[in-house]
């Protein structure tokens, strides 16, 4: 699972509600609560920055950091705007929290 801001949970919970869900849970086989019985993410344009990026193959990447950093620096800053730290939280803990 990838670390994810603040705002990044707040978004990724928009896309939960959208898909008609209020909570995660469990995967029958562990992998990310997010995916659907098909095997696809049913958050996909919601999802968090480092499963664009670097942590979900499927989403072309890993990408090397020197290439995304202007991204990175901008999702520090929104989520200080939002009165958090920016720190990067592991993202199931971080929806849990902004599920409710």
């Amino acid at each position: 699972m990838p670390l994810v801001t603040h705002a990044e949970a707040l978004y990724a919970a928009k896309g939960i509600r959208a898909a008609g869900r209020t909570r995660l849970k469990p995967h029958p086989t562990g992998a990310c609560p997010l995916l659907g019985t098909d095997g696809r993410c049913t958050i996909y344009a919601h999802r968090p920055f480092g499963c664009r990026t670097h942590f979900c193959a499927e989403a072309g990447g890993p990408y090397p950091r020197k290439t995304v950093v202007d991204l990175i620096h901008r999702l520090e800053a929104l989520d200080e705007q939002l009165g958090h730290t920016g720190d990067a939280r592991p993202f199931e803990p971080a929806l849990q929290d902004v599920l409710g």
